[in-house]
C-alpha cells in the first residue's frame, strides 16, 4: 500500500530505537506528526500526546456532526412515515424490554 508522503518531518526506525523522546520533541517543535521510515518504507507515524488527543477529539466532533446532519436529512423528508411502537413490535408493544446482562456471553 503506497502512502502519499506529505511535507512533514521524517526519521528512521533506528533513530526511534535510539531515542524516542527526540522524535517526540521533533513532533512537538514542528507541531506536526513525524513519519518513521524503515528501509525506505513508512513504518508508522509518531505524534505527541497532545497531537493524538487533538486528532481523536476532532474525529469525535466530526462523527457527531455527521450524525446531526443525518438527523437533519431525515427530518427534512416531507412524507416521512412514522411507525408506532405497536406497529413495530406488534403484540409485544405493551411489554417492557429487558436486557439480560449475560445475553450472548458464555
Amino acid at each position: 500500500m503506497g502512502f502519499k508522503i506529505l511535507d512533514v518531518p521524517t526519521t528512521s526506525i533506528s533513530e526511534v530505537k535510539k531515542s524516542p523522546s527526540i522524535v517526540f520533541k521533533k513532533a512537538e517543535r514542528e507541531n506536526t506528526p513525524v513519519y518513521v521510515f524503515n528501509r525506505g518504507d513508512v513504518a508508522g507515524v509518531m505524534l505527541t500526546q497532545e497531537q493524538y488527543e487533538s486528532l481523536t477529539n476532532e474525529i469525535e466532533v466530526l462523527h457527531e456532526r455527521v450524525l446531526d446532519l443525518e438527523v437533519e436529512k431525515r427530518l427534512a423528508i416531507k412524507d416521512l412515515k412514522l411507525y408506532s411502537d405497536e406497529e413495530v413490535r406488534g403484540a409485544n408493544a405493551d411489554q417492557f424490554l429487558t436486557i439480560d446482562e449475560n445475553d450472548g456471553w458464555e
